[in-house]
């Protein structure tokens, strides 16, 4: 479903679960990408849980990483030694750095997240590191480390 509004919408959609994504202001004719841009928002909000009314300018690296399956695969294909090495640890080592970093590098938090010791969520962030050789403890290796666990936990299931 697409809405076209005359103003800015209400933030009704907060507290109750619902998610919907948003772009504009824009023209008429320019109507065809910002449809696409809200899919794009609503794609990266759902796929981070986030509810609510988002707005493309809050998720936009989100999107442009979800929306390029093209570069989800190369990574896939580059990284596939690292998943067979982690062999059976290795969704629990994804999951355990994708909670790190989705709590800003917290391992008490992540831990908290996942019900896991602070220390399993170290142990296991530098087992991925030793194993990729992404740092993800650097802004571009946290986005790489990001990604590649959400693309290998999406693989997987």
């Amino acid at each position: 479903m697409v809405g076209v509004l005359s103003r800015a919408p209400s933030a009704r959609l907060k507290g109750t679960g619902a998610v919907a994504g948003l772009a504009g202001p824009a023209e008429p004719e320019k109507l065809a990408p910002v449809q696409r841009l809200a899919t794009a928002a609503l794609t990266a909000a759902e796929s981070t849980g986030r509810t609510g009314l988002i707005h493309i300018a809050d998720v936009a690296w989100l999107a442009a990483l979800t929306e390029r399956a093209d570069l989800a695969t190369v990574l896939l294909d580059r990284y596939a030694p690292a998943w067979a090495t982690l062999g059976p640890t290795a969704e629990s080592v994804a999951h355990a750095v994708l909670a790190w970093l989705e709590s800003d590098r917290d391992v008490d938090l992540a831990g908290a997240r996942l019900f896991v010791h602070p220390n399993t969520i170290r142990n296991r962030v530098r087992r991925f590191a030793a194993v990729t050789g992404i740092d993800p403890a650097g802004t571009f290796g946290a986005m790489t480390a990001w990604w590649l666990c959400r693309t290998w936990l999406h693989d997987a299931t």
